[in-house]
């Protein structure tokens, strides 16, 4: 059972679930679109995709967004049955964030599953790239002034709440964030640095298909998200992006059934380290 649990936790893929930025909404230009590739490892697992979004700014104080859309490539174990698979279309957020106050801006995300569902093998070696899950995650972000010029950090609390789907119901869970970034001045490299703290406050649910729910005992699961990165200023409109992860988590349910496939909808983002490469357009 624990080998199972371990595994579980090495093979689900998902993206994180998360805001566009911390920082307050940009008070110049109309929006931004950025396209980037990621790959997420730990040991024999692995996965690599194209992740898109847009965003658009109205009356300085809303912005709207879709993010979160692209393709993965794969997700699977390496040199494992020889199976390949876990490729589709992954699912598109749609968020929204309004400034309610100088440095306060409350947010509101909505997933919508329309990636690729079916999967490839029975659940132990790939994992395709939607859970056919409907989520909302919704909260609040604070932006310090720093008096510092170049010098920019935000935070961010939420609640990430999942519909039930297959006869699974996820957990609610609170999510808290900080980032802090420096633009350096003369050159247009802005290092980043941050880390997201996730707690499962509600144990998942099962229903049996006669009316009977079971609970998995999942309360108090958590993950550790840490991140370093750097944005590169190409020109006025043009950045480049680098971005390095690290992800642990600790589930802490059991599995009435030790079936894989309650794992995969159990489990936050599981354990691995990552990069992403991409590039920003603003207008």
């Amino acid at each position: 059972m624990f080998k199972k649990i371990a595994l579980a936790l090495v093979l689900i893929a998902t993206a994180s679930f998360a805001t566009w930025d911390y920082y307050p909404i940009p008070k110049e230009g109309v929006g931004s679109v950025e396209a980037g590739f990621y790959y997420d490892k730990d040991h024999d697992w692995s996965q690599m995709g194209l992740e898109m979004g847009v965003r658009v700014f109205f009356m300085k104080k809303f912005e709207l967004s879709l993010q979160g859309w692209g393709y993965q490539f794969w997700n699977e174990r390496d040199c494992y049955k020889c199976i390949n698979g876990g490729d589709g279309v992954r699912d598109l957020t749609i968020g929204g964030r309004f400034e309610v106050a100088p440095m306060i801006t409350a947010f509101l995300d909505l997933n919508l599953p329309t990636g690729r569902t079916e999967w490839d093998d029975h659940g132990d070696v790939t994992h395709p790239p939607s859970r056919n899950e409907f989520s909302f995650y919704l909260g609040a972000q604070f932006s310090a002034d720093t008096k510092v010029p170049g010098f920019k950090i935000g935070s961010e609390a939420g609640l990430l709440w999942a519909f039930e789907h297959d006869h699974f119901d996820r957990g609610l869970e609170a999510h808290m964030g900080f980032e802090a970034g420096y633009t350096i001045p003369g050159i247009g490299l802005t290092p980043y640095a941050g880390f997201q703290f996730k707690l499962r406050i509600f144990e998942s649910e099962w229903d049996d298909y006669h009316g009977h729910d079971y609970g998995y005992d999942d309360n108090g699961s958590t993950q550790f998200n840490l991140w370093f990165g750097g944005s590169f200023d190409i020109t006025k409109n043009i950045s480049a992006k680098m971005q390095l992860t690290y992800r642990h988590e600790r589930y802490r349910g059991h599995d009435h059934y030790n079936d894989y496939y309650d794992y995969w909808y159990l489990m936050m983002d599981g354990n691995a380290w990552g990069i992403y490469l991409g590039a920003a357009l603003n207008f």
